[in-house]
């Protein structure tokens, strides 16, 4: 072989493996991408949001996200949001121009944003977690290691990839329960340092009586609607021409009925008897119900706050394009309640959700074997509220030693609320009362703390206070810039 052809062959070989080398080495790093990919590395760690100069990561955002999406869910079922949890977020419209993801994202950015601004605030002042929030800390991380398993994941990885999306670590989600906690146990302390008079709440009440008073409202509430699935579950396919067109002819019929109860009751026929005679015809409607201002509803709360004793009024509106409304008021009283509140600890002992009587009699006696001992000890305040924490069924009170304030409309099992606002009580007086109607039935051991404010000057007091705060926390945020960024996309 002569040199010239042996020097060709020699450089064609050595451009074949530098050809298949760099095949190799682009394999490979294709490889490491895809695992890179797949581990959830960029997503974690892509700017999603940069606040004052500092980047977060969509993880950081997701971790609100989560929160403000249970949080408009929890709304949707209380009647206040639109946002249905069984749809995904971008999938339906907030409004015109934006998704309910698009609205989730900007309310959980707000959310780190003000989280981020009050932690940072905290270690400035240096501010250390107190006890309550130290405790609290301690409870979320020791929920979290177990939560995936009764969950019934696989593993924690996979529980937190399904309850934060796919950015989520452990690491950061540690991270994000330790920087929520400095913000709200910062914020908590913030709180107490305000304080209001009688003076403060008398001025509040003069500028608010609407949403101070108390309403006694007779309600009535008559719906159109166009059947959207046939007999079978099946959808019932329809232009919006055909829907509007379709309501149209409902609509007749369901006025009619709603004109006549309006006359009736306007010229003071009874509320009850009416209620009675049109039950078949009726949606969600009450005879005498007792409201806070802030609970009329907002189809004629501006009519019921300049109404008298005894009027009424007829109101009509689109509930969607399928369904209209008539809904039928008649304001029966008004008044500013005086009821004073009271501060309890209770101690729930379960009989079950759906307990025999044997099972009543077990509760009763491990709840008056429970108060013997509590008497026979210090018998304190502080001794009760850890027998509360060590023994109550109330998962929702039991942490905070049981305390609960309870006004008329606290929404507790009436024994319960009779016991607690009963005007004969001291402080340290203790019972035992029967529970036969919320989800969890038993007995609660009942210690009483002390008379509190009158129901509406609580009211005052709490909107005053929620107004202060509202203020103190926008000027701190207010110097906080958040500048969005391309790792947004993997939020959510």
């Amino acid at each position: 072989m002569s040199k010239s052809k042996k020097k060709h062959s020699t450089e064609q070989t050595a451009d074949y493996s530098k050809l298949y080398g760099f095949s190799i080495i682009a394999v490979v790093i294709a490889a490491v991408a895809l695992f890179l990919w797949n581990s959830n590395l960029f997503q974690s760690n892509a700017p999603a949001v940069t606040i004052n100069g500092k980047e977060y990561s969509a993880a950081d955002v997701n971790y609100y996200y989560t929160s403000v999406q249970q949080y408009q869910s929890y709304l949707t079922l209380m009647g206040g949001s639109t946002y249905d949890s069984s749809v995904p977020a971008k999938d339906q419209m907030y409004d015109e121009d934006h998704t309910w993801h698009d609205r989730l994202v900007e309310q959980a950015v707000e959310s780190l944003q003000q989280d981020v601004a009050l932690a940072d605030l905290a270690q400035q002042k240096g501010h250390t977690l107190s006890e309550e929030g130290q405790e609290s800390l301690k409870s979320s991380l020791t929920n979290l290691e177990a939560s995936w398993v009764s969950s019934g994941y696989p593993n924690q990885k996979s529980y937190l990839k399904a309850v934060y999306g796919d950015s989520m670590t452990y690491d950061k989600l540690v991270e994000c329960l330790n920087r929520a906690a400095l913000a709200s146990d910062y914020y908590s302390a913030q709180e107490a340092t305000y304080e209001y008079t009688q003076a403060d709440l008398d001025a509040y009440y003069a500028e608010n009586k609407n949403t101070l008073d108390t309403f006694v409202i007779s309600q009535f509430l008559f719906q159109a609607n166009v059947a959207t699935t046939d007999e079978e579950g099946n959808t019932i396919e329809m232009t919006e021409d055909e829907k509007a067109a379709a309501l149209e002819s409902v609509k007749k019929d369901v006025k009619a009925k709603a004109d006549d109860l309006y006359a009736r009751l306007k010229a003071g026929e009874d509320a009850q008897a009416l209620m009675d005679e049109f039950s078949e015809d009726l949606g969600y409607s009450y005879v005498s119900s007792v409201l806070p201002g802030t609970s009329v509803s907002s189809q004629y709360a501006d009519w019921a706050y300049s109404a008298a004793k005894g009027d009424s009024t007829l109101v009509e509106y689109e509930s969607s394009s399928t369904s209209y409304i008539y809904c039928v008021a008649r304001v029966e009283d008004r008044y500013q309640d005086n009821t004073p509140s009271a501060n309890v600890r209770h101690i729930l002992i379960s009989a079950g959700t759906n307990p025999t009587e044997d099972d009543y009699n077990n509760a009763l006696k491990e709840a008056e074997g429970l108060l013997e001992k509590f008497k026979k000890g210090e018998a304190t305040e502080d001794a009760f509220a850890q027998l509360a924490v060590e023994n109550s069924a109330d998962s929702g009170s039991a942490s905070n030693g049981g305390l609960l304030n309870v006004t008329p409309y606290s929404g507790y099992t009436q024994t319960f609320t009779d016991w607690a606002l009963a005007q004969k009580h001291t402080a340290g007086d203790t019972g035992i009362i029967k529970n036969d109607s919320s989800s969890t039935k038993g007995y609660h051991i009942m210690y009483y703390v002390d008379q509190d404010l009158a129901y509406w000057m609580q009211n005052a007091e709490y909107a005053l206070l929620n107004q202060d705060l509202a203020a103190w926390e926008k000027e701190i945020v207010s110097g906080y810039t958040a500048e969005n960024g391309d790792g947004l996309k993997y939020v959510g």
